[in-house]
């Protein structure tokens, strides 16, 4: 993604969830930080790119060429975020639910970040229209299928995502190809979710 249409997305995308976010909860401040993420974001490519031209299966061509991929240019966004923390919890030194607060707004920045890289992804998959005959679009939105949790009432697919995130980069560091190998699945997951409900629907019109 080149700088002009980083920009592009980050206005459209990153800088609508995060107000979205803000508005949902009071007591949080977003700080626009376009240069930073930017910034961030050629460094997740330039470390992905150093891991898949380490890898030995892989030629220094090939790994070129699956920077391109919507995975993991959406995985590096989203790591991008979370390591510039563009969301802060106003009263850090108020003692009334501090633990709450502090990990709430800690897992804001990993919120903000999914959604964004969740956006990416979507619009990648949008321009990839292969298996992906939808259910009609509205105004060009996808609505995402999602896993179930085997505890629905406890948390959806994308809170536990956002607590593996925070999780993975409070204790140690979130590894760009593993989360852009979840975007992969999701991708995959949606489309064969969407043929199910194609076939399940002939089905029952026959």
């Amino acid at each position: 993604m080149q700088k002009d249409l980083f920009e592009l997305f980050y206005t459209r995308n990153i800088d609508v969830i995060a107000s979205d976010l803000i508005k949902a909860n009071p007591g949080f401040t977003y700080h626009p930080n376009q240069t930073g993420v930017y910034e961030e974001y050629l460094n997740q490519k330039t470390m992905i790119k150093m891991l898949l031209k380490n890898d030995q299966s892989s030629s220094n061509t090939s790994a070129d060429a699956a920077l391109l991929d919507g995975h993991k240019i959406a995985a590096c966004i989203t790591c991008a975020i979370i390591k510039v923390r563009l969301i802060t919890y106003d009263n850090v030194d108020d003692g009334e639910n501090c633990e709450y607060f502090l990990e709430k707004a800690s897992r804001m920045n990993e919120q903000l970040a999914l959604l964004s890289g969740l956006s990416c992804l979507i619009a990648f998959m949008l321009d990839n229209v292969e298996d992906l005959n939808l259910l009609p679009l509205n105004n060009d939105k996808l609505d995402l299928h999602l896993p179930d949790t085997y505890y629905p009432e406890r948390s959806d697919y994308l809170s536990s995502l956002v607590r593996a995130l925070y999780y993975t980069n409070t204790f140690s560091s979130i590894n760009v190809l593993l989360l852009a190998n979840i975007y992969f699945l999701l991708d995959k997951y949606h489309r064969k979710s969407v043929k199910l409900e194609r076939l399940m629907m002939k089905e029952s019109e026959c």
